[in-house]
């Protein structure tokens, strides 16, 4: 009895280190830092952020020059998912210097579910009608060899702060949800989503002091986590006649 006994424990433990193993390479494999280890970069490169799905894995890489050490440059990196072996391996198959409009988020989305997924991309960069260098977003199609300009619109909202692609709404595509911020430095939500040739505003918030984070938790609910007066706090939002507001 005492040998079954310690072999229900041995076969536990087993079971137990099995579980712990296969829920930390779950963690892992969404880490930025597993990430950036696994594309094998130079020295000289750091993962600024990236995006994926099943297939195709989109990063920003910031690349320091070896000999001007003040000199950055930024790419965009395309990976190709190569799963024929155990290990999980991400092969390079395009790169574009991007270094003139400085990419700082990526996101991967569908926004009108016609011509495939888009990459949705934060710049920092002027335009030709707008001469002040700002936040703005970058759309792109990828058909698995090259990327195509979709949308290089100017400003939405007063300063883009951050955004998020999400499937918020029974309305065709994903949405494209902005932290705005204006020259006070106050924070909104806004709503937008595709609309023939750009983004169309759906619906916004009033202001909160600092808006840290949003996200989608079922059909027209939105949780954003902000600070008030210093205090952090969460809240729940729906949509309704053009307005984000509390979920009563």
């Amino acid at each position: 009895m005492l040998v079954l006994n310690k072999k229900r424990i041995f076969l536990a433990i087993i079971a137990i280190i099995i579980i712990v193993i296969l829920i930390i390479g779950t963690i892992c494999k969404n880490n930025k830092e597993y990430i950036a280890c696994n594309l094998e970069l130079a020295s000289n490169q750091k993962l600024i952020d990236y995006t994926l799905n099943e297939y195709w894995l989109f990063a920003i890489i910031e690349e320091r020059d070896l000999v001007d050490q003040e000199l950055y440059k930024r790419y965009i990196y395309i990976y190709k998912l190569n799963d024929s072996s155990s290990k999980v391996r991400w092969e390079k198959v395009a790169e574009y210097d991007f270094t003139t409009v400085w990419p700082w988020k990526i996101e991967l989305g569908n926004l009108d579910y016609t011509d495939g997924p888009q990459i949705v991309m934060g710049v920092n960069k002027s335009t030709y009608f707008d001469e002040e260098v700002s936040n703005r977003l970058f759309v792109f199609n990828w058909d698995g060899k090259k990327l195509y300009k979709k949308w290089t619109g100017t400003r939405l909202g007063y300063y883009l702060k951050d955004f998020y692609i999400m499937d918020l709404l029974n309305i065709t595509g994903e949405e494209l949800v902005v932290i705005d911020q204006n020259q006070y430095g106050e924070e909104r939500l806004l709503v937008y989503y595709w609309l023939d040739f750009g983004f169309q505003l759906l619906a916004e918030s009033d202001f909160y002091d600092i808006i840290e984070n949003a996200r989608c938790l079922d059909n027209n609910l939105l949780e954003i986590t902000y600070r008030k007066q210093g205090e952090k706090l969460t809240s729940k939002l729906i949509i309704k006649g053009g307005w984000i507001i509390e979920d009563d």
